[in-house]
């Protein structure tokens, strides 16, 4: 049986670059109404959702801030509005930037956690009564190596992608009644626009990362892009609470 997402209609936060786009262009080629989110990349989001409307997919770019509730009202009330109801959640907005530990700028603390932890406890109290309304669905969640393992000189994203981990685990039990199921994935380097102060503009750099890669490459949106479509199938029916790690081999966990 193909992997099918057909009448699945979808809500993406993040999606209008990296693995967020990847992930709606590959959850819309494989038949669902996706909505996704952006804040500051309107162009690219305009153009994502021009890309996939010129190819007959159903798709709705909404601006956005994870980090608000009232934001997340509205994403819901939008898609319920357009399809008549939500079926699943990816949860991929994020931020990646440093805090050493002899940190300064709490203003970088706060954005992170906000975005990655708190945004998505608010994100959440909206989309699972919309997805009861629906008579269940999915969830994933974006963690990461970082969340498993720490990172050095990254404390605050390690914590904030360990926690998505622990809500994960916390949410599965409590949701399964309800139909609900809720997954993780784990990638850890991943070359996108996130990344590509590190790996595009040191080649040198760039070297040393690509060695620490088992299969020899580092992955990119798409290889993350059909993990995610997995979890949301009906082929991960039977999944939930799991962290599906997809690092190329590098962080051996699972």
């Amino acid at each position: 049986m193909p992997l099918n997402l057909a009448s699945k209609r979808i809500l993406v936060t993040g999606g209008s670059r990296g693995i967020g786009a990847a992930t709606v262009r590959l959850l819309a080629g494989l038949g669902a109404k996706v909505a996704f989110t952006y804040l500051s990349a309107e162009s690219a989001a305009l153009d994502l959702q021009a890309e996939l409307r010129a190819q007959g997919r159903e798709t709705l770019a909404i601006r956005a801030d994870q980090r608000r509730r009232e934001d997340a009202q509205v994403a819901v009330a939008a898609v319920e509005a357009a399809w008549g109801g939500l079926d699943a959640f990816v949860g991929n907005a994020g931020i990646w930037a440093p805090t050493p530990a002899d940190l300064e700028d709490e203003g970088v603390l706060q954005d992170i956690l906000e975005t990655n932890v708190t945004g998505l406890f608010r994100w959440n109290a909206e989309i699972i009564p919309a997805l009861r309304r629906s008579g269940g669905g999915s969830i994933v969640l974006l963690s990461s190596t970082a969340g498993q393992r720490g990172e050095a000189r990254h404390g605050a994203y390690a914590a904030s992608k360990g926690a998505v981990i622990s809500l994960v685990k916390s949410l599965a039990p409590e949701l399964g009644p309800d139909g609900i199921r809720v997954n993780a994935v784990a990638p850890g380097w991943v070359d996108t626009d996130m990344s590509a102060s590190a790996l595009r503009a040191d080649a040198d750099q760039r070297r040393r990362i690509e060695a620490l890669f088992p299969l020899g490459r580092i992955p990119g949106a798409e290889d993350l892009a059909g993990p995610i479509a997995f979890l949301l199938s009906p082929w991960a029916s039977a999944i939930t609470g799991e962290v599906l790690n997809v690092n190329g081999g590098t962080v051996l966990c699972g």
